[in-house]
């Protein structure tokens, strides 16, 4: 190797070392959506499948009520049968 290779090299192992490996917390706050309450007004038993977190939901009856991730909420707010609860 020739002498500016060398210092190349070193550079990015001395870099490699110095990254943080976790997130700010303001950053952790903003990717975590508020749950919601979605409430089912369906005849049958449904269950659901979050497409955000794989979260299955399960609602067993009409009126019942069941707390949602808030990343899976606006997939499951398009689904017939289900509502945000107030």
């Amino acid at each position: 190797m020739t002498c500016c290779q060398d210092r190349r090299m070193a550079a990015r192992q001395s870099h490699a070392g110095t990254r943080s490996a976790t997130p700010s917390p303001t950053l952790n706050r903003a990717a975590r959506p508020s749950p919601a309450l979605f409430e089912y007004v369906g005849q049958r038993a449904l269950q659901v499948t979050g497409p955000a977190t794989g979260a299955i939901y399960r609602f067993t009856r009409s009126g019942a009520r069941v707390s949602v991730h808030g990343a899976d909420a606006a997939a499951l707010s398009s689904v017939p049968g289900l509502r945000l609860a107030r």
